[in-house]
């Protein structure tokens, strides 16, 4: 990815000053600000050398922070931060995952009430190593307890513990996919 600012006197409109020439238009976002339009590049050097020939207007390639600094005065940028902003919260609220079969919710709310489960699972282990138990043992006590969950399909599973705990780390995991592809 490279990144230019340029400056067109003729027209406040960014896009009529660029040549997307070699370019497909996905691969290459212009922002407008205050004095100075920027753009971001997504393509080889090759690619990216023919395409700054082709161009009407100077490009001068910038660092990625002052690139970001620009995009974020323009208002463009806003609106496409707030449509971003409204399909990750679509994506983390209708998440799911799937841990030996049973499909989980996998939204904050759903992750907070295995949080409650483990919590408690997590006192009792304590309490049952404390009070001499093997670990071994007492994980088996605990963690391969059945309890009675709801899963994804409306349906009431028995599952154990165990099964939670690694639903909740998908669902984790699955969070944190989801928000690295929206930064």
């Amino acid at each position: 990815m490279k990144y230019f600012s340029f400056v067109d006197e003729k027209t406040s409109d960014a896009t009529l000053s660029l040549v997307y020439h070699n370019m497909p238009n996905d691969k290459i976002k212009v922002y407008p600000s205050s004095d100075v339009k920027v753009c971001s590049v997504d393509a080889d050097d090759a690619l990216v050398a023919e395409w700054l020939d082709a161009q009407v207007v100077e490009m001068t390639e910038i660092a990625i922070t002052e690139f970001q600094t620009k995009r974020a005065e323009s208002e463009q940028w806003l609106l496409e931060w707030q449509f971003l902003k409204k399909q990750r919260e679509h994506e983390l609220i209708s998440s799911s995952v799937v841990v030996n079969s049973i499909e989980y919710d996998a939204d904050e709310t759903a992750m907070d009430r295995i949080d409650r489960i483990l919590t408690l699972a997590n006192w009792k282990y304590n309490q049952a190593v404390a009070g001499g138990m093997p670990p071994v043992e007492a994980y088996a006590a605990v963690y391969k307890t059945t309890v009675t969950w709801k899963g994804r399909d409306n349906e009431f599973h028995d599952i154990q513990i165990e099964s939670l705990a690694k639903a909740q780390e998908a669902a984790i995991n699955k969070m944190k996919t989801v928000w690295e592809k929206y930064e």
